[in-house]
């Protein structure tokens, strides 16, 4: 009994921090009024009954992980923000880091934090020599609070600040932060999650200081994702784990807004690797010509809200050449609503990210009109198909494809099987690809979309989790991509 009291009492502690530093609501008033237990007069939260306290706490414990879509707990952030804020006071506060005049420093901080294969900061300067030498020779301490600290958007945890002043400017400051940052890393450019973060913040009615962390975590997250190819596998399953594959394809869509003067009609494939090639079809009947080209989509859920992520055709050949893991004229995030989950008639898109609408379009229709359909099918079996590039001229664009090929994952290689007619002579011919070229073939399982891609004359063993494609088009090539052609599969 004596046990159950002393924890009580240590929540009803974190239920006053929460209180205090104005994490859940922006005012005292608001807090008070959220748990009904007036907080305007002398009244304080350490009065109030342990054991009430802890049913206070843990019901918003729970509603913090609504809030966050399960992906915070607020036990962890109270132990790691007051980490954070114990560091900041001790060491870094006296470095005098200003997030106005030092913020080239903090984007190298970041970028070093962040990426694994980043030795020293691409940055030289005394105050952040300082700050890595006080970050170095501590315990380490997560970055989230940490940076939300230095930019002084958070207070220390022992604050005595009060209410928030104005939650949606310090949401601003932190969205332009990332934003900033994103468009200096070259691989990067943008972050899409900002985007979505903001239209999440947007439409929510209790704006408050653990939206600042959740969206903080999830920019770092992001950035991780992108430069480090075991990050990047992390998020590639997330998002496969919550992709959407509803019965859109085998049908034609059009334009709701333009059915009636429209000769563009729109279809889904259905691909390998579980997302859809979006074919957009202008039939062009004086001169019996179709003008095609086509998109690449994926549909996943992220925070309760379906999303559709497109892509234009030429992406993976791009990739290829450009080693770009994101290209900011070449992609386009949008939320996507449906009628039906299962089996849409009407899908509906508004533009997550203002100035990339790459498909034009805010809605789709299902077409039902069988008469239509036949007319369709009568012109696609008659017309003279044009597939269209980027820049719409009549040209034949870079098409790829990306075939599963069975594969062997060792201790130390995967070993990825020859297609039969490359090597009709020995048959059961593998690459063997070690696994410490990469550190996200580390992460690679039996259950991962792994095989051949083959793109304007040359050839690549693709890993899809990991955005990796390595050239073995000739015997150059697949020594330069540190790839062995073996006879079998050694353990």
């Amino acid at each position: 009994m004596k046990h159950d009291n002393q924890e009580d009492i240590q929540l009803r502690n974190k239920l006053n921090d929460l209180c205090l530093l104005r994490l859940f609501r922006n005012t005292k008033k608001e807090f008070g009024e959220y748990i009904e237990y007036n907080l305007t007069t002398n009244n304080s939260i350490l009065k109030i009954k342990p054991f009430t306290a802890r049913c206070l706490y843990r019901e918003l414990e729970k509603q913090i992980s609504q809030d966050t879509y399960s992906e915070l707990d607020i036990n962890e952030i109270l132990d790691i923000y007051k980490e954070a804020s114990d560091l900041y006071i001790r060491e870094i506060k006296k470095i005098h880091i200003d997030p106005e005049t030092d913020i080239e420093l903090l984007y190298a901080y970041l970028r070093y934090a962040c990426i694994n294969n980043l030795d020293t900061p691409e940055y030289n300067d005394k105050k952040l020599d300082k700050l890595l030498d006080a970050l170095n020779s501590h315990p380490p301490v997560r970055l989230a609070p940490l940076l939300l600290l230095m930019l002084k958007i958070l207070p220390i945890y022992t604050s005595k600040q009060g209410d928030v002043k104005d939650i949606n400017t310090d949401f601003a400051k932190l969205y332009y932060f990332f934003k900033e940052f994103a468009q200096k890393e070259p691989t990067v450019l943008e972050m899409p999650v900002l985007e979505i973060m903001k239209h999440d913040f947007d439409r929510c009615e209790h704006k408050n200081r653990i939206m600042l962390i959740h969206m903080t975590c999830c920019a770092i997250n992001s950035f991780c994702s992108m430069m480090n190819s075991a990050d990047s596998y992390d998020l590639i399953t997330h998002i496969n784990n919550n992709t959407q594959l509803p019965d859109i394809e085998g049908t034609y869509w059009y334009d709701t807004d333009h059915y009636n003067d429209t000769t563009t009609f729109w279809d889904f494939e259905q691909t390998a690797t579980g997302d859809y090639f979006l074919y957009q079809n202008k039939f062009k009947l004086d001169l019996q010509e179709i003008y095609r080209k086509r998109f690449e989509i994926t549909l996943f859920n992220q925070w309760n809200s379906l999303v559709l992520y497109a892509v234009k055709s030429s992406y993976i050949p791009i990739l290829l050449r450009e080693k770009k893991q994101v290209q900011t004229d070449k992609q386009a995030w949008y939320k996507c609503e449906m009628d039906n989950c299962d089996f849409p008639l009407e899908i509906k898109l508004s533009e997550l990210m203002t100035g990339k609408d790459i498909l034009n379009i805010r809605s789709l229709t299902r077409l039902t009109d069988e008469r239509m359909v036949e007319q369709i099918n009568n012109w696609i079996e008659k017309f003279k198909t044009i597939d269209i590039k980027e820049n719409s001229t009549k040209m034949s664009e870079e098409d790829y494809e990306f075939r599963a090929a069975p594969f062997a994952i060792t201790e130390k290689s995967i070993f990825v099987k020859l297609e039969t007619e490359e090597y009709e002579e020995k048959p059961d011919r593998y690459y063997c690809i070690l696994k410490e070229i990469n550190e996200g073939l580390r992460k690679i399982t039996i259950n991962d979309f792994v095989g051949i891609l083959t793109t304007h004359k040359k050839r690549y063993v693709g890993f899809s989790p990991i955005s990796l494609f390595l050239d073995v088009t000739d015997d150059e090539a697949i020594k330069k991509s540190q790839v062995e052609l073996v006879d079998r599969i050694t353990l």
